[in-house]
């Protein structure tokens, strides 16, 4: 999808608002909450970006913080509603692949975007 990202942007930055101030929360109790989880690849010279929208838990180690799982830990409140959990793509700047199934899961995202290059 051309530009499609703009659109997974906007919507990523209100989720991320809300998870300062619960972030703020969790890391009393030695916890911090990412909303999406990243891998970078080169492929023909150009870099694609794996995007994994959902809830990745770390906990803080002695030097650097350390993955603990998708499951919320004891005693920790809930966190804020993220209406991209579940949704995963693949980033060329702007532009983005998403599977057939997640484009009908979250077409609310990508109303009145091209899924094809205008000439």
């Amino acid at each position: 999808m051309y530009g499609g990202y703009s659109a997974i942007y906007s919507v990523l930055s209100e989720v991320k608002e809300k998870l300062y101030v619960y972030n703020e929360l969790a890391s009393r109790r030695g916890y911090y909450l990412k909303p999406v989880h990243k891998v970078y690849k080169r492929v023909n010279g150009v870099t694609r970006v794996y995007e994994y929208y959902g809830r990745y838990w770390w906990r803080k180690g002695e030097r650097k913080l350390i993955y603990a799982g998708s499951v919320k830990p004891k005693g920790l409140p809930e966190p804020p509603e993220n209406p991209l959990e579940g949704l995963s793509i693949i980033r060329e700047g702007d532009d983005i692949i998403v599977d057939c199934s997640l484009y009908d899961k979250y077409s609310w995202l990508f109303r009145g975007l091209r899924s094809e290059r205008v000439a």
